[in-house]
């Protein structure tokens, strides 16, 4: 665990790192000084749907408005996995493993939305690996290309339900550099705005399995849960805490977990700058876990479907 450290404390630097950001004014304007007093009079005291709602249509309403904004905000920098939005992204990671190969991966992807309802993805790396030992060999050249297809099945300020799969395909120039599998993983997303924390919770939940491709090598079937908090700190700056769950179906449902943190700045309305880090928490040394993790790229963000709501209607629920 002791190699993973760094990378867990870089973590924790990601996630606070735009605390300064959120100005005292915004601060102000999340609760009137009537509100805040009686938080504190009676805020334990309060049912749970108090809590999540509110107690009062004044303060009802408050929630709902900071509900739609917060999905807005999270929407405009592209960090709402349940959104249907379109963007073209251009990010470099570099993966350190416990048997120490490295992986470095340069990632094209581009999302465009569809309808107002429904998108679709494509995700295509340039890897350089290296195992890192003596005789050990490398190559570099095209990974596996992933395809993402996925609707929103209900919408409304409380809850988003976004269901879809991706779709992998050994498109790797050599073998070291992808999985030699076709490869389905049906699943689906919810998403929670929590007004009071300015932030959303989501949850990711896919099972992966191999359909097809080179006899030879390993089957593929594990889930992954990946449940992700993004906090909207301003109006340009924003965090995600994610955690990375995945039971390896194929190897005595061995687990391992992952945590990463990203910090993103908004810096027109547009384009958007990330940088992330992350460490392996549990089974670091299996096929699904890691060492450490470091990542950073830019966004172009947009939001017409290629076909309106006249032909398609509206997203469920709204």
């Amino acid at each position: 665990m002791a190699r993973g450290l760094p990378g867990l404390l870089l973590v924790l630097v990601l996630a606070l790192a735009p605390a300064g950001a959120w100005s005292a004014d915004e601060a102000s304007s999340q609760d009137s000084p009537g509100e805040s007093s009686s938080k504190k009079e009676d805020g334990r005291q309060r049912p749970l749907g108090a809590l999540i709602f509110g107690a009062t249509p004044e303060e009802r309403e408050r929630l709902a408005e900071e509900r739609r904004r917060l999905s807005a905000m999270a929407a405009a920098f592209g960090s709402d996995p349940t959104a249907i939005i379109g963007y073209y992204q251009l990010f470099y990671q570099r993966n350190a493993y416990t048997n120490n190969l490295n992986l470095d991966a340069a990632t094209a992807v581009a999302q465009v939305p569809i309808t107002p309802n429904w998108f679709v993805r494509a995700t295509l790396p340039y890897v350089w690996a290296d195992s890192n030992q003596p005789n050990g060999s490398t190559g570099h050249g095209t990974g596996d290309t992933v395809v993402r297809t996925a609707g929103r099945l209900y919408a409304s300020e409380n809850v988003v339900l976004l269901i879809g799969a991706d779709a992998s395909f050994p498109t790797a120039a050599k073998t070291q550099l992808g999985t030699g599998k076709y490869t389905l993983g049906p699943g689906g997303a919810l998403a929670f705005p929590l007004p009071r924390a300015r932030s959303l919770f989501f949850t990711l939940v896919q099972n992966f399995n191999s359909i097809g491709g080179d006899p030879s090598r390993d089957h593929i079937h594990y889930m992954q849960v990946q449940p992700t908090l993004n906090t909207i700190w301003s109006k340009q700056w924003w965090t995600s805490v994610i955690g990375d769950f995945n039971v390896d179906w194929t190897h005595r449902r061995k687990t391992t977990i992952n945590l990463q943190g990203q910090v993103g700045h908004q810096f027109d309305r547009n384009w958007v700058l990330f940088a992330g880090a992350g460490a392996g928490v549990a089974g670091r040394d299996s096929s699904l876990g890691m060492d450490w993790m470091v990542n950073a790229g830019v966004r172009w963000v947009f939001k017409t479907p290629l076909f309106g709501e006249t032909i398609f209607g509206e997203p469920l629920g709204k």
